[in-house]
């Protein structure tokens, strides 16, 4: 009798402890995704010494991960991280191999293997890029309007350097110009989201536009933009999340001293911005340290994907991804 009744506890304890397994691997679901990559700015000149009000207010109202550090330079490498798991060896900003104007002979980047995108697609899941100046949905070009006005660079845009997403047709098609972003959320927002603007909006910069102030404020205006669209959209549910990051550091451009933030990271080359918006989520800053590696590995945990490359050994970002709520969800 007493055998049965400890078969019994142990049997009842299994189920709970497997029922609250699962409650918590559901907390940690997510639906939708939303990334938005600025550019060359380190982490104080990013929110925190330029014209920027409004990523100050995010940085203060939401999640901000104060240690959070690119993997590489230039450009392409912290893309291809953010999406791919890896840099690739990769130490340049060469065009795909895959791109419709590449220049024959030049030199060009290619991987064949997986990225996001793929995962997302074998997942039953959906995936888009909306990229500003991108001239046509699935246009696959290296610049446009043109080579001497490159307001979209393709190595801002990663998923065209993976062979399995460029050879597809379907998958290609859903790179979009940044204009049907708005469409997309009122009729189908994708379950993951990349979002890329030109050069000119990102903090990029060109020779045509070069003013180091009004570039922070075209970015700040357009993570603004981006950020009040999906507010008001219906994929701004429980399980969505708005991300703004920076691909990599740069050397300060303001004279300012340096802020708490800075000096905890003593120096340390790549330095970045990342904030991290949720429905419910209050203010959270967290201190532990990130890279693109760590926020793939958190959108991968959440879609309940197999983590790629170095993603696989990276820390999650669950304080910001996952907060407490303790309130009513904010709108």
């Amino acid at each position: 009798m007493r055998r049965k009744t400890l078969v019994s506890f142990v049997i009842a304890l299994a189920g709970l402890l497997i029922g609250q397994a699962a409650e918590a691997a559901a907390a940690r679901r997510l639906d939708h995704v939303f990334v938005l990559v600025l550019e060359n700015r380190g982490f104080d000149d990013a929110i925190l010494n330029g014209p920027t009000p409004f990523l100050r207010e995010l940085a203060d109202r939401a999640g901000l991960a104060t240690q959070y550090f690119g993997v590489a330079h230039p450009s392409l490498p912290n893309y291809l991280a953010l999406v791919g798991g890896d840099t690739f060896g990769i130490r340049d900003n060469r065009p795909s191999c895959f791109a419709s104007d590449l220049v024959a002979g030049a030199a060009c980047n290619r991987i064949d293997g997986d990225s996001l995108a793929e995962q997302l697609t074998a997942a039953g899941l959906t995936h888009a890029v909306y990229a500003e100046s991108l001239p046509a949905p699935g246009a696959m070009v290296a610049a446009a309007p043109s080579r001497a006005e490159p307001l979209y660079a393709q190595k801002h845009n990663p998923f065209p350097f993976f062979a399995p997403f460029a050879q597809n047709a379907e998958a290609r098609a859903r790179m979009k110009p940044l204009e049907a972003f708005a469409e997309d959320l009122e009729r189908d927002p994708p379950n993951f989201a990349l979002i890329v603007p030109n050069q000119c909006h990102d903090g990029h910069g060109l020779e045509t536009c070069r003013d180091l102030d009004q570039l922070a404020r075209d970015y700040d205006a357009m993570a603004r933009d981006i950020y009040a669209r999906i507010r008001a959209s219906k994929a701004w549910s429980a399980r969505a999340v708005f991300v703004v990051t920076f691909d990599e550091g740069a050397r300060p451009r303001y004279p300012n001293p340096p802020s708490e933030f800075a000096r905890r990271a003593a120096g340390a080359d790549n330095h970045v911005a990342t904030l991290v918006a949720t429905p419910c989520g209050g203010s959270v800053q967290e201190p532990a340290r990130f890279d693109h590696y760590a926020l793939l590995a958190t959108i991968e945990d959440g879609f309940a994907l197999p983590r790629l490359r170095k993603a696989a050994s990276a820390p999650t970002m669950d304080t910001l991804f996952f907060p407490d709520c303790g309130g009513p969800a904010r709108r």
